[in-house]
Parts: C-alpha cells; sequence; structure tokens
C-alpha cells in the first residue's frame, strides 16, 4: 500500500473519531469573522499538531500519532455554507456578536434556544465532516 493511502486511512480514521475526541477534549467553535474561517477545536490549540488537507474545504490538525486535534473550515462564510446551504442560517444564530473572533462554548450557554443551536451545529458539522472525508479519502 503506497504511502499516500496509508496517510489517507490515518486521516480518515481521525476524523471519524472527532465525535467522541471533541467531547472529552470540550472543543468550541471558534468564528475567525475576518478571516472568514469556522475553527472547532479546544479554545487552546496544544502543541506540536500538524495541519492536513483533508477536503478542498476543511483541513484538521492531528498530533504525531493522527489523533484530531481541532478543524479548521476554511472560507467558511463564503465557501463551505453556500455547499451546505442548511449552515448559513444556524451560523448567523450563533455567530451573531460584533467581535471579529467569535468563540462559542456550547457547555457554558446558559439560553436553552441558543445551546440548542450550538449543540446542533456542532453535531452537524461532525456528520458533515465524516461525510464529506468519507466521499474524498475513500478509494474509488
Amino acid at each position: 500500500m503506497e504511502h499516500t493511502q496509508i496517510k489517507k486511512e490515518k486521516l480518515l480514521g481521525a476524523v471519524k473519531s472527532i465525535p467522541s475526541i471533541a467531547d472529552k477534549e470540550q472543543w468550541v467553535l471558534t468564528m475567525d469573522k475576518e478571516e472568514g474561517t469556522l475553527f472547532y477545536s479546544p479554545e487552546y490549540m496544544p502543541d506540536n499538531v500538524e495541519l492536513h488537507q483533508v477536503t478542498d474545504e476543511y483541513a484538521m490538525y492531528v498530533d504525531k500519532d493522527f489523533n484530531p486535534k481541532g478543524v479548521m473550515v476554511e472560507y467558511y462564510n463564503v465557501n463551505f455554507v453556500k455547499h451546505h446551504d442548511f449552515f448559513e442560517k444556524l451560523s448567523s444564530e450563533i455567530f451573531k456578536g460584533s467581535n471579529k473572533v467569535e468563540v462559542v462554548d456550547p457547555s457554558t450557554i446558559k439560553n436553552v434556544e441558543e445551546k440548542k443551536d450550538a449543540v446542533f451545529l456542532k453535531t452537524l458539522l461532525e456528520i458533515t465532516l465524516m461525510k464529506e472525508a468519507d466521499t474524498h479519502l475513500l478509494p474509488a
């Protein structure tokens, strides 16, 4: 098996483990409005991680053992939501502040409706990331 296929398999495994790792490490959603980038990761990125492109739309931070440490969705507002339109309205409800960088931690939200929206966005993002990885990383 060639090196690239092994890397793809490791990335696919890492993507599929995002929901459990994110839950255990209490990942947050961070929107950099200036860059238009969405990060789904711990509030502070650990040292010694590498960024690997998974699809044209997102990349994943992994440690040396290919454990997921975060996700970066580039051009979230202008590209990702256009391909996955169900994110647009939900994101506008969640990232409605005026700060250039907005961090949303679903575990700390007190308002029930806002908490539901944030948890739904997080879950929908995880499912979409896994589906996209399956499409792009599985051998043809």
